[in-house]
């Protein structure tokens, strides 16, 4: 019986999509983030997603999260 190679293949990506969140899209959690400005890791005790504020435990600069279609996060500073 022959392979379905690209089955297979896609049936990959979206484990790992799923794995990593970015199947949840806009709607996807984050536990910790790295700080734009001072590239400090920050851990989030009860997680943030999208549209949440932030601030850096190590420099103080506020960022407002923001997770695009593909769960992907991008922070700006506020």
């Amino acid at each position: 019986m022959p392979r379905d190679d690209l089955g297979y293949i896609a049936e990959e990506e979206e484990d790992e999509q799923r794995k990593s969140g970015a199947s949840k899209g806009a709607k996807r959690r984050f536990d910790e983030f790295e700080c734009p400005s001072c590239s400090a890791y920050n851990p989030v005790g009860d997680g943030f997603g999208n549209n949440d504020e932030l601030v850096c435990n190590y420099c103080g600069v506020s960022f407002k999260a923001s997770v695009d279609d593909e769960g992907k996060l991008k922070m700006k500073e506020s």
